[in-house]
């Protein structure tokens, strides 16, 4: 591998094992790993669900993020362009992973108070 598509691929897989924990629900509440926003912190069983669904998704980046850093250079995109390239998509998958994670975990805790309250 040359350049930095072995930075790429290790990246990538440290996504993807990041993320199985938290797809098998193993992550119990804590304060440093996993979807750690006011809502799963409420309510351990929207902790479960947030996390596990979260997890999935962060499964899916690493992935796209592994073809990304990958594919390219098989057709001779390399160099700063591809660096680019991959950072931008994951920092705007980081995101987008958080935005939708906070929002699901809301309506989680909102459909749990719910219950609760029935």
């Amino acid at each position: 591998m040359s350049g930095p598509v072995w930075l790429f691929v290790v990246v990538s897989l440290l996504l993807m094992a990041l993320a199985l924990p938290l797809v098998f629900r193993r992550v119990p509440p804590n304060p440093g790993y996993g979807l750690r926003v006011p809502a799963t912190f409420r309510d351990e069983r929207v902790w479960y669900e947030a996390n596990a669904a979260s997890g999935r998704e962060l499964f899916v980046l690493g992935a796209v993020m592994l073809g990304l850093g990958l594919v390219p250079p098989w057709f001779g995109w390399r160099g700063e362009s591809h660096w680019i390239a991959w950072s931008v998509v994951l920092v705007a998958g980081a995101v987008m992973l958080l935005v939708v994670g906070w929002r699901r975990a809301n309506r989680l805790l909102r459909r749990r108070l719910a219950e609760r309250s029935d």
